[in-house]
């Protein structure tokens, strides 16, 4: 119970979620369902393009990312298995369900001009790769099915990254949780890493973490889409 089932969205941060939405929409298929401004974020702008039937891919575009230049190394790997600064995304991979609809994908990719190397056999999975607009790293994988730890996790690495025996059978098997409906008390905001807010925004931020969770979550929340139903635009 309580336990992550799937991606239900990934947010990418854009400078033109226009050129953004053309790429994923028309070059890689995917439907545009939301574009709205982003809830509690002045000038910012939310799209959503859907996955599959409860996953989304987000793109986020506000004001100050305009003057954010990207550094190969830090904010970008520069291909798909170059490296990044640590807490950063390296590369994100979609999932397609046979080899077939990768060869389709890589096609279509192809008939845009886009430059796909695969599919290459990683045993786990099969992958294409290629580069969407802002040099953001994109692979596209066809599952081989359920993997098998056994086989995939291996002692060599598992010794590297000083992983004991224990410790591994812990993360194989975690420990079961029992739900209590809610009532675990908000620990000290300073305990763990927690949100870092720019200096215009903290003291606000901090009365906000100091709020009940009911008073809180009621002054974030808008439940509303923004087009009323009649006033929609046609499909």
């Amino acid at each position: 119970m309580g336990l992550p089932n799937g991606v239900h969205h990934l947010a990418i941060a854009t400078r033109d979620v226009k050129r953004q939405v053309e790429f994923f929409s028309q070059v890689c298929g995917m439907e545009l369902v939301a574009l709205y401004w982003m809830h509690g974020v002045e000038n910012t702008v939310h799209a959503f393009l859907r996955l599959g039937d409860t996953s989304s891919l987000a793109l986020v575009q506000s004001p100050a990312m305009q003057g954010i230049e990207p550094a190969l190394g830090v904010s970008h790997p520069g291909y798909t298995a170059g490296d990044v600064a640590g807490g950063t995304m390296q590369h994100v991979a979609f999932n397609v369900d046979s080899v077939a609809d990768l060869l389709a994908l890589r096609d279509r990719l192809r008939s845009h001009d886009y430059w796909v190397m695969g599919p290459i056999d990683h045993g786990m999975c099969q992958s294409i790769y290629a580069t969407a607009p802002e040099g953001l790293m994109i692979e596209f994988s066809a599952s081989a099915g359920a993997i098998d730890a056994e086989q995939w996790i291996d002692p060599e690495v598992v010794a590297f990254c000083g992983i004991g025996g224990d410790e591994l059978a812990r993360y194989r098997r975690p420990a079961a949780f029992t739900s209590q409906n809610g009532a675990v008390p908000q620990p000290d905001p300073r305990a763990r890493e927690n949100f870092v807010f720019p200096e215009e925004m903290r003291e606000h931020a901090a009365m906000l973490m100091q709020l009940p969770d009911e008073q809180r979550n009621a002054m974030l929340s808008v439940p509303m889409p923004p087009v009323p139903r009649h006033h929609a635009v046609n499909e």
